[in-house]
């Protein structure tokens, strides 16, 4: 494992961006998303996705300088277009407006198209809270033409991972927020896993005849995710699935030859409100901090030390993180290295 400060991160991951033709603010924006999924401790979402990012520019299917913009607005809602530029360009884009636009009219609802992977969900339900708006944020759609997950009581993989995140603001500084996929396990932990070398827990994925297994490279030889909680996981990500793709009406702003085949017709929703329509804003504050203190004070079960509450793993993991610089599996490093050698930046040599 190789620890790497997160500041020399972002000074590469940057200029390896912007060698591939994306524009100051796109590598800067991207990079910065990529680095705090892995001070969250979301190692899966983090700058392990630089060499596959620059892969899909090569290929056309990120334009890595082109900037979002609205094809529908209202006073309370938006479509964006994404261009098909990076998925956390064109996120924050939209998180920003739907923040906007619910501050003014109490809520807002924002749909994201023409949109490659976005990253970290849970990073947009922050950026709202953290603006003191509650955000849901569904996306879905990925899997119309390569599936991922299979839905429950299936045999071929239909769905993607279908990712929910919300976002609350709170009176005590860090915003309570979770971010999960409808699967068992992110896609992306099966890459780390591979990585690292390290099997998977039970009732993640099956292989690609079906059978359960814990090898994280059956799911690369043609295996398949599993829904997390058997039907009722199932059932959320159809609801993610309504929100992101059939809401918006992604596949209709398809373009051949973008997004590639897993990103071409997904979407992304995001609901906002202000907590400040229901009462007085302070008041709404006490009461989450309240509710937080509640949960807090049970006592912790056998083979634990405390009860947290969601998104405190992720605070805790930036803060050691910021300390102690941030671990990469040696092949994730070294593929990072072999990318920015490859448009002809310098070897960022050993960490």
């Amino acid at each position: 494992m190789t620890l790497l400060r997160p500041e020399r991160l972002r000074e590469l991951g940057e200029a390896v961006f912007r060698a591939a033709g994306a524009s100051p603010e796109n590598a800067a924006r991207v990079t910065e998303a990529l680095v705090d999924a892995n001070l969250a401790g979301h190692d899966s979402h983090g700058v392990q996705h630089i060499p596959g990012y620059v892969g899909s520019i090569r290929e056309g299917l990120i334009v890595a300088d082109a900037r979002p913009t609205l094809l529908r607005e209202t006073a309370v809602t938006a479509l964006v277009g994404g261009g098909w530029t990076f998925g956390q360009v064109a996120a924050e884009y939209a998180t920003r407006c739907a923040v906007g636009k619910a501050r003014q009219a109490g809520m807002a609802a924002v749909g994201v198209v023409q949109v490659n992977h976005v990253g970290r969900l849970g990073e947009y339900a922050e950026i709202a809270a953290r603006e003191g708006v509650v955000a849901i944020v569904a996306a879905g759609g990925f899997a119309d033409e390569r599936g991922q997950a299979v839905p429950f009581g299936g045999a071929r993989a239909a769905l993607g991972t279908n990712p929910i995140a919300m976002g609350f603001p709170t009176g005590r500084g860090e915003p309570m927020f979770l971010d999960f996929a409808t699967t068992a396990v992110a896609a992306g932990k099966i890459a780390v896993a591979r990585a690292k070398g390290e099997p998977l827990p039970e009732g993640a994925i099956v292989d690609r005849d079906g059978r359960a297994t814990t090898d994280p490279n059956a799911y690369f030889d043609g295996g398949a995710l599993l829904p997390f909680g058997g039907h009722k996981g199932y059932a959320l990500a159809m609801a993610v699935e309504f929100l992101g793709r059939v809401v918006t009406g992604s596949e209709t702003f398809a373009a051949e030859g973008r997004g590639g085949a897993y990103f071409a017709r997904s979407g992304t929703m995001i609901l906002a409100f202000d907590p400040g329509v229901f009462g007085p804003p302070e008041a709404y504050r006490r009461r989450a901090d309240a509710e937080i203190a509640r949960v807090k004070a049970v006592p912790p079960a056998a083979g634990f030390r405390e009860v947290l509450v969601p998104g405190e793993p992720e605070q805790r993991a930036r803060l050691e993180r910021q300390r102690d610089g941030i671990p990469l599996p040696a092949t994730t490093w070294q593929a990072i290295r072999d990318c920015a050698t490859s448009l002809g930046l310098p070897d960022p040599g050993e960490a």
